[in-house]
């Protein structure tokens, strides 16, 4: 078994992932708004959008992940797509905060074509880089550390979205929340930072060899991509876990501008209030990363649902708790929400083995390309549905201040939607067959050491 050498070794994995936060949290905290506030479109147009951009990056998935499984090159299998993919993903970050010259249709058609273009690349590069988890060790405690730091630099790059997007804006943009170079250039500089950080990630990493299997044997073709997942029971429960996590994350965060937008008089602003949450989170990973290596994942995994449904409940009953402008609902959720971060991408690593145990054959791509189909997917179906929700409330997009009714219906989802989908995964996880014990024998097997 490896062992660590230092922080650095897991700092070269999880600065990657600080890159790849910058633009997830920009989609996840500021697309929707942008789409509303800035482009002129109506929720249910703007939920479309982003709808359709995650159902194509979750298409993409698959395939990305089998061609990258078998890349073959000097650099290793999966690095060289950091190293190579990163510059395309900032330039079709900022395209996509670019209006066009159009109008109506040809609009929306050319926003969503950017949508996609930019979903493609980002597939590009999250997929072989949740893959290189896989190589990195073998060791499942050491992968619950290897995800901890990953997570920390996650929720820095939240911290770095949530924190400075909309300032940024504002300084660009004359003081206005809702100008469009202001956006443009936040998007600019998001897109530097990122690059920078995974080619620090792909300079700071080295692919180790899978046990049990030589190197040059051939990965499943993307043919045999359902088939890997389908005979992997682990993996299948997991999915549903993962699909129902996201779900819930989703549902906080694509509404949460919008929830500070109409509760404006009494909250901070948008950046305080996203700060908070991206702190609370960020703050929490080491907590959770001890927890779980401690208690093991499951436990995790059921507190963090029990935190983050009592959180809903307390916003539900006794409506937004408010200290200086923000709601400590909304930090307890960023509290209970960071151990999923690190349980899910300690999680995933253990069900290649596992179903390399099971069926013989070791299925990386499948197994990364899955759990990053079923992220997306949730994240776009929350999407359409976050924009037909506030249609349904009487969001108006023209309106200085929105009606009581429409902040109600806002609260009312926040607490309901998340609070239910991690009530369900609670159950799965119940059956999910793994734990450190079998983890480990499982490892030995494979490699020939029993």
């Amino acid at each position: 078994m490896a062992t660590a050498t230092g922080f650095g070794r897991y700092a070269g994995y999880g600065v990657g992932d600080f890159g790849l936060n910058i633009y997830w949290n920009a989609l996840s905290l500021v697309l929707m708004f942008w789409y509303a506030e800035v482009v002129g479109l109506s929720p249910a147009v703007a939920g479309g959008i982003y709808f359709v951009g995650m159902a194509w990056d979750a298409v993409t998935d698959a395939v990305v992940a089998s061609l990258a499984a078998r890349t073959r090159s000097r650099f290793g299998t999966y690095r060289p797509h950091i190293l190579f993919g990163g510059v395309a993903l900032g330039a079709s970050f900022c395209a996509l905060f670019w209006i066009p010259p159009l109008e109506g249709l040809a609009l929306i058609a050319a926003l969503t074509l950017a949508h996609i273009l930019f979903r493609t690349a980002y597939t590009i590069v999250a997929v072989p880089y949740s893959a290189l988890a896989s190589r990195l060790s073998y060791d499942s405690v050491e992968r619950t550390t290897f995800s901890g730091v990953r997570m920390f630099f996650a929720f820095a790059g939240l911290l770095t979205v949530s924190g400075l997007w909309f300032p940024l804006v504002r300084t660009f943009g004359g003081g206005d929340d809702t100008d469009a170079l202001g956006f443009q250039l936040a998007a600019l500089i998001g897109a530097v930072i990122a690059t920078a950080a995974l080619t620090l990630c792909f300079a700071g990493t080295r692919e180790r060899p899978p046990p049990g299997q030589d190197t040059d044997y051939p990965p499943p073709s993307l043919w045999r991509f359902i088939p890997a997942i389908r005979n992997n029971h682990a993996l299948a429960i997991l999915l549903g876990m993962i699909f129902l996590q996201s779900g819930a994350v989703a549902s906080l965060l694509i509404p949460l501008s919008f929830f500070i937008e109409v509760n404006a008089p009494v909250f901070a602003r948008k950046e305080v209030v996203m700060t908070a949450y991206a702190s609370a989170t960020l703050v929490s990973i080491p907590v959770w990363t001890l927890f779980i290596r401690r208690f093991g994942k499951k436990a995790g995994w059921i507190l963090a649902c029990g935190l983050a449904i009592l959180c809903g409940l307390d916003l539900a009953i006794s409506g937004a708790r408010v200290i200086s402008g923000v709601p400590l609902q909304i930090i307890g959720y960023g509290a209970a929400f960071g151990a999923f971060g690190v349980l899910v991408w300690s999680f995933v690593p253990d069900t290649v083995e596992y179903g390399q145990w099971k069926t013989g054959e070791r299925n990386e791509g499948a197994v990364f390309g899955s759990v990053l189909l079923v992220q997306k997917l949730a994240g776009g179906l929350m999407g359409l549905f976050v924009g037909f929700m506030l249609s349904e409330v009487g969001y108006d997009i023209d309106a200085v201040t929105q009606s009581e009714a429409t902040a109600e219906g806002i609260r009312f989802h926040i607490f309901l939607v998340p609070s239910l989908l991690l009530a369900l995964s609670t159950l799965l996880i119940l059956r999910l067959p793994l734990n450190r014990r079998l983890h480990a024998r499982i490892v030995g097997q494979i490699g020939g050491q029993e």
